[in-house]
C-alpha cells in the first residue's frame, strides 16, 4: 500500500485499510481489527486515486494530425464563420454522451477526481452553465469527484483572408460568460458532495485583462481556484506580446494573477514569442514563490513534438507540477509514462516515478486546495485505486510504483473507490452505462464534418487531416 506519513507516500508491505463510510479511518500493517467485512486483493498495489488537473471531457480532437503534418491553419476558423455562423456542432445530448465516455475512461485509469476541459473549436461561443450542470450529475451517477465550472472567453482566434491570425472581440459574451460561471460555482453544493467549483477562462490570448481580473476576484471570493490555458502556442505568444509587450507569464504578474488558486496548463512556449533565453528565465523567475501550479499535460505536448523545459528544475525552484490527460485516451499511466520519459531526456535521473507521481496526487492535490485527497490516511475521503500486480503483464514486480511505470499499454485499474463507494469493479464500471462504439463514433463524424463550414477555404477534413498511409491499390485483382 502506498499510505501518507504525513509527509509523503511511504510504502507498506501486507497492508490493510479500514473504511468507514467515505473516510479511512485506518490503514497500516495487516492486524487482526475486528471488521464487519474484509476484501483481500491478494498480489495488489493499493494506492491512492489520481487527481487529472486537465481532464479530457469530450471526444478529442487533438488527435487529428498525429499521422503526419497538416496543411498549416489545419484547424483555423474564417472570420465570416466567427462572425455570423458558428454554431454548436453537438446537441445537448451528444455533449453529455462524450462527457460521460470520457469521464468514465478516466476511472478506468485510476483518476478519482477530474478538472474538466472541453474543446471551445465545436462551439456557437463557449460553454454554458446547463450543460455543466447536466455534467455535474455524472458525478453521482459514476462516482467520480468533479471540480468544474464552464469555460468562457471575451475573443476567438480567427484566419483572416490573407492568412494571418486575428482576433473576433466580444466583451459582452465574456461578461456574461463569467456570471455564468459565478452562478454554477456559487450553486455546486446543490449537485452533491462530489462536485465543487471552477473559474475556467479560456486561454489568456482570448480574454480581456478586465475578464481576466474579474476572474481573479470572484476566485478570490469564492474561494475557488481558477485554470487558465497559457504559454502552450506561438499564436498566443504573438498576440499577448503585440497586445501588451510581455510575455504571457510576465502580463499574468503584471495583472496580479500568479498566486495559488491559478492553474496554468502548459508552460511549454515561454519567453514570448521568440523565445528569448533571458525572457525565458524571467518567466521562471516570476513562477517562484507564488503557488501558482503549471499543468504538465506530456502525452499531447509529447505527441506535438514538444516538451517541458524542464520538470526537474521547475520542482528544483519550488514551482508546484500537477499532471492533466488532455487527450485520447484519457489515461494518467500513460500520462506518467510519457512524462518520466520526456523529462529524462532533460534531467536524467533527476526526474524519478515518485515525483511524477506525486504531480498526479498531493501536488494537484494542493493546487485545488484539497490537502485531503491524493493520499490515503486516516481522516481522508477513501478516494482509492487498486491496481492488480498478479498479471503476468506486469513482471517481474521489484518496485510496486515502478510497476505502474512499467505497466503495458492499455493497463486498467482493478477497482476504484471514490467517497468509499466502489465505481470500479473488476475493471468494470459500476454506475451508469457508457456510451457504446457506434454512438461515440456517430459523435466524432459529426465534429470531422464540421470542419469545412468552418476553415477559410471550405477544406474538408480529410485533406486537412490525412492518414499515414494514402489509399492505394495493393492486393487489387489485376485488369
Amino acid at each position: 500500500m502506498l499510505a501518507f506519513d504525513g509527509a509523503d507516500h511511504a510504502l507498506i508491505e501486507d497492508a490493510e485499510i479500514i473504511l468507514e463510510g467515505e473516510r479511512i479511518v485506518a490503514l497500516g500493517p495487516r492486524s487482526e481489527r475486528p471488521v464487519d467485512r474484509v476484501e483481500d486483493f491478494g498480489r495488489a498495489l493499493i494506492a491512492p486515486g489520481f487527481i487529472d488537473c486537465n481532464a479530457l471531457a469530450d471526444v478529442d480532437t487533438t488527435i487529428l494530425g498525429f499521422s503526419g503534418p497538416s496543411p498549416r491553419g489545419a484547424k483555423s476558423v474564417s472570420r465570416t464563420y466567427a462572425q455570423s455562423r458558428a454554431r454548436d456542432v453537438l446537441t445537448p445530448q451528444q455533449q453529455l454522451a462524450s462527457a460521460r465516455f470520457a469521464l468514465s475512461q478516466l476511472l478506468l485509469s485510476g483518476i478519482t477526481t477530474a478538472l474538466p476541459v472541453t474543446s471551445l473549436l465545436f462551439r456557437r461561443w463557449a460553454e454554458g452553465f446547463d450543460e455543466f450542470a447536466a455534467v455535474a450529475a455524472l458525478a453521482e451517477e459514476l462516482g467520480i469527484r468533479l471540480v468544474l465550472g464552464p469555460s468562457y472567453r471575451s475573443a476567438v482566434n480567427v484566419t483572416e483572408s490573407d492568412g494571418r491570425t486575428g482576433q473576433v472581440v466580444r466583451e459582452d459574451e465574456g461578461r456574461s460568460g463569467l456570471a455564468e460561471a459565478i452562478r454554477f460555482a456559487e450553486r455546486c453544493e446543490t449537485f452533491g458532495p462530489l462536485v465543487s467549483g471552477l473559474l475556467v477562462p479560456s486561454t489568456i490570448e482570448t480574454c480581456s485583462d478586465d475578464l481576466l481580473l474579474g476572474t481573479a476576484q470572484a476566485a478570490r471570493s469564492l474561494g475557488v481556484p481558477f485554470r487558465l490555458h497559457c504559454c502552450q502556442s506561438l499564436v498566443e505568444a504573438e498576440i499577448v506580446w503585440k497586445r501588451t509587450g510581455r510575455t504571457s507569464i510576465g502580463h499574468l504578474r503584471e495583472l496580479g494573477l500568479l498566486d495559488e488558486r491559478a492553474l496554468l496548463p502548459h508552460a511549454v512556449e515561454l519567453g514570448g514569442p521568440d523565445r528569448d533565453p533571458l525572457l525565458v528565465e524571467d518567466d521562471i523567475a516570476a513562477l517562484e514563490g507564488t503557488g501558482a501550479t503549471i499543468v504538465h499535460c506530456p502525452l499531447v505536448i509529447g505527441r506535438g513534438g514538444r516538451r517541458l523545459d524542464s520538470f526537474a528544475s521547475f520542482r528544483e525552484r519550488g514551482i508546484r507540477i500537477a499532471l492533466g490527460t488532455d487527450t485520447a485516451p484519457p489515461d494518467m499511466l500513460m500520462n506518467l509514462q510519457m512524462g518520466l520519459a520526456m523529462a529524462r531526456t532533460i534531467d536524467g535521473p533527476l526526474a524519478t516515478p515518485a515525483d511524477l507521481y506525486r504531480a498526479a496526487t498531493i501536488e494537484a492535490a494542493a493546487a485545488i486546495g484539497r490537502s485531503d485527497l491524493g493520499r490515503l490516511a486516516p481522516g481522508a475521503p477513501a478516494d482509492i485505486v487498486v491496481w492488480d500486480l498478479s498479471s503476468p503483464a506486469v513482471q517481474p514486480v521489484f518496485d510496486p510504483l515502478a510497476s505502474l511505470f512499467l505497466m503495458p499499454p492499455g493497463g486498467r485499474a482493478r477497482d476504484v473507490f471514490v467517497a468509499g463507494r466502489r465505481s470500479v469493479e473488476n475493471g468494470r464500471l459500476t454506475g451508469g452505462l457508457a456510451p457504446d462504439a457506434a454512438e461515440i463514433e456517430a459523435i466524432a463524424r459529426a465534429l470531422l464534418d464540421s470542419f469545412a463550414e468552418r476553415h477559410p477555404e471550405n477544406r474538408p477534413w480529410q485533406t486537412l487531416f490525412p492518414p499515414a498511409f494514402t489509399q492505394g491499390s495493393a492486393g487489387r485483382p489485376a485488369a
